[in-house]
Parts: structure tokens; sequence; C-alpha cells
């Protein structure tokens, strides 16, 4: 038996305006997430995970590979076909969520970040990693979007990528 968490889907660009007064919006923030999901057959601790996306500099040139920027709580199991939604935004906002992106999920985590995470300019590259008792990363699961996702429009996993859902009319 063994843990195996996937990246299962995204929202990068909630819909909406980002920013009021240069300062980013919470509501903006908690809806840009990530999905994680236990696809394995045992539980997980949350402090085992850590999520990570790429860095870009002018042009989409790739500046660091993996940039951590969420490590899971010290508590909290993420039992299998369960998943955990990762906010960029602050658990202390999360009161003012929009009720689609609480939907959906089994728990939710925060990365407490004060400024958007995921790239919509040059797309991005997501991945989660852990650490060994020794204190080596590993990675775990790792996946990309195309530059310019549509707004407010949730990315799901398709095969090594995340791209945008089908709408039911379009099927």
């Amino acid at each position: 038996m063994a843990w195996q968490v996937q990246i299962h889907r995204a929202k990068p660009n909630p819909a909406g305006k980002d920013k009021v007064y240069g300062q980013p919006i919470a509501k903006q923030l908690l809806g840009e997430w990530v999905d994680l999901k236990n696809v394995g057959d045992a539980a997980v601790s949350f402090s085992t995970l850590h999520l990570a996306n790429a860095e870009f500099g002018p042009g989409c040139q790739l500046k660091r590979q993996a940039q951590i920027y969420w490590d899971g709580p010290a508590t909290g199991i993420l039992q299998p076909g369960e998943i955990v939604r990762v906010h960029t935004g602050r658990e202390s906002d999360a009161w003012q969520m929009h009720p689609d992106d609480r939907s959906g999920v089994h728990h939710h985590a925060y990365a407490n970040s004060g400024n958007f995470v995921l790239n919509n300019d040059c797309g991005d590259h997501l991945s989660v990693w852990w650490k060994t008792s020794g204190g080596e990363w590993k990675p775990e699961d790792s996946t990309s979007y195309d530059a310019n996702p549509p707004e407010g429009q949730v990315l799901q996993r398709s095969g090594s990528k995340l791209v945008p859902v089908q709408s039911w009319a379009a099927r």
C-alpha cells in the first residue's frame, strides 16, 4: 500500500479584476488554486506534501525549475480518493471565498500569499514534492498548462497537461 498524490485540477486565472489600487484582492487570491488528489491506496499526511511552480523572467524564459510556494500544514491527513485545494490566498480571508471555490473538495489549505503565484502570461509548470527522512527532495508529480488560460476557467488533468474543462454544451 502506498500513497500517490497527483495534481488534479487548477484555476490559475480567477474571473474578474485582480487588483484594486495596485493591491491584489483577497477573494481573487483565494480563487487562484490547485487541487491535489490522493490517487493511491494509503493515507498521506499534509505535512509530507509541498507544492511548487516555475518562475519565469522576461520573454517567458525559465528562471528557476521549481520554487515551493506551499508547505503542507503540520496537521491533517489526505485519505485515498480525497482532494485538498491549495488556495494562493490567506486562510484569514477564507470568509471572502466565492462559493464555487469552496465546493467540490474534501479539504482546503492556504499558501497564505499576498500576491498571485501562478503564471498566466507564460503558462506554468506545477509540481508536488516530498522530503525523505534523510532530507532529500523527491518529485511526486508534475504537470503544466499553456499560456493565457481562460479567465475563470478550471483546468483539469488530461495526461501530463492541465487543459480547460469543456462545458456540457460544447460536448
